[in-house]
């Protein structure tokens, strides 16, 4: 069983820029979706699971993301992919 206790740590959504290491992401409405999905996610080297818990003015929301080690190394820092999960 894969660790989600990083769940549990109230952190901001990566704001997309290209400055964060988080180069890909996922947000859900409700902390099982979140944690069903963790399992699904295949790492590389130099690659970890971050996430946590935020809210929004719709309400609270955890999210689910992908941090790489050099974020110089990723490439195309455009080529960020963030999703928004099904409610």
């Amino acid at each position: 069983m894969v660790n989600v206790s990083f769940l549990e740590q109230e952190r901001s959504l990566p704001d997309g820029s290209g400055t964060s290491p988080v180069v890909q992401w996922h947000v859900f409405r409700r902390r099982e979706d979140a944690e069903a999905f963790v399992p699904a996610i295949q790492l590389a080297a130099g690659q970890q699971l971050v996430g946590g818990y935020s809210r929004d003015s719709v309400g609270p929301l955890w999210w689910v993301g992908v941090k790489v080690e050099d974020i110089s190394r990723w490439g195309n820092v455009g080529a960020i992919h963030k999703h928004a999960g099904r409610d």
